[in-house]
């Protein structure tokens, strides 16, 4: 899907939790006593953050983990299944756990997170899993170039020419005959497997559900699948049984999360639907992200003079500010917090805010 994406690379000093008065509610924000170089969002009540050029993982009470490591430009995994890579100073990584100790030693010229309390671990560039405590379960060999995460006991495979999928035992469950296969979610992936470069959707056995004849496809989202219709140049919605449920009338579309996916109008405005099409939140917004926690980021689309709106907020599910336009840049919310860029005494400022 045409999906927008933020990436924040972000520089945060942090602060300690004073009440900020907006205009519509007051905000909390975080952490007065550590001064940070960057920060990221929190992920199982964890954030990483980097202290004098070394990152470490704080809890959600802003206390430090005592495992540290030298930045680089590589930004490590976060925290999954009580598990964050780490790696050392010549690119070898390895994993702590959410107490900060090193459980898994630094070995791997590459990891991925884990998924089924399994991650992919590289070297000398072929691909195994390990398992929590780092025991090779699926070894590591020339068999495969490319895996992914585990999802209900299948990963995703590539011979370095065909895509298929393993279960736990390393056993072929669907076979290395597709041209790609993206991450199952949900229980379904997007593949192709055509000449003509065409995708579809197949279940956990490989069986396609949804045959390929699309050139795009967004990864199922709460049972529904995005789609792009080139003849009218816009997206819609699939059902799992290929059916058309939401007419292509739209210039972008993200996926379904809690109930509601942004689209975006020909007017270059974004509003909200339900999985019935049901437009639940009007087209006013000149950008809005993704539903989480209850809230989404949003820019509104224009300031009171007039002028085009360049702050972030927040919005509930009826599209009222929760928090108005007052951050540079803002992130959604993850254990309750979100890190935002906001302006302070003619300087911006990163810091963690928490919810209403």
């Amino acid at each position: 899907m045409n999906l927008k994406v933020k990436v924040f690379l972000i520089g945060l000093q942090l602060i300690s939790t004073v009440l900020f008065s907006q205009k519509n509610k007051d905000y909390k924000t975080l952490f007065e006593s550590l001064n940070f170089e960057s920060a990221y969002p929190f992920q199982e009540r964890k954030a990483l953050v980097c202290i004098n050029d070394y990152y470490q993982y704080m809890d959600n009470k802003g206390n430090l983990l005592p495992f540290k490591f030298k930045r680089t430009s590589r930004l490590p995994l976060q925290f999954n299944f009580d598990r964050a890579e780490m790696y050392t100073r010549s690119g070898k990584s390895g994993f702590i756990n959410g107490s900060g100790k090193l459980v898994i030693d630094t070995l791997y010229q590459n990891v991925g997170e884990f998924g089924d309390s399994l991650a992919f671990a590289v070297r000398k560039g072929f691909y195994g899993f390990i398992d929590l405590q780092g025991k090779e379960v699926l070894p590591i060999d020339k068999r495969y170039r490319v895996t992914f995460p585990f999802y209900k006991g299948l990963s995703v495979v590539s011979d370095g020419q065909k895509y298929g999928a393993i279960n736990k035992k390393g056993i072929v469950a669907i076979a290395l005959d597709f041209d790609e296969i993206e991450t199952f979610h949900e229980g379904f992936a997007v593949a192709r497997k055509t000449k003509d470069g065409l995708w579809g959707v197949i279940d956990i056995t490989g069986k396609f559900v949804i045959e390929t004849k699309y050139k795009i496809l967004s990864r199922v989202s709460e049972g529904l699948i995005g789609f792009y219709d080139e003849k009218s140049d816009k997206w819609g919605f699939l059902n799992l049984h290929g059916n058309v449920v939401i007419q292509p009338k739209y210039v972008n579309s993200g996926d379904f999360h809690e109930g509601l996916a942004y689209v975006e109008n020909d007017h270059s405005q974004i509003g909200y639907i339900d999985n019935t099409g049901k437009q639940i939140i009007d087209f006013k917004f000149y950008e809005a992200w993704d539903f989480s926690e209850g809230l989404a980021v949003a820019i509104g689309e224009k300031e009171e003079n007039g002028s085009q709106r360049h702050l972030s907020g927040y919005i509930d599910k009826k599209g009222n500010w929760i928090f108005k336009p007052a951050f540079s840049v803002a992130n959604r919310f993850s254990d309750g917090k979100a890190l935002v860029l906001e302006m302070y005494n003619n300087h911006l400022r990163w810091k963690f805010i928490s919810k209403p």
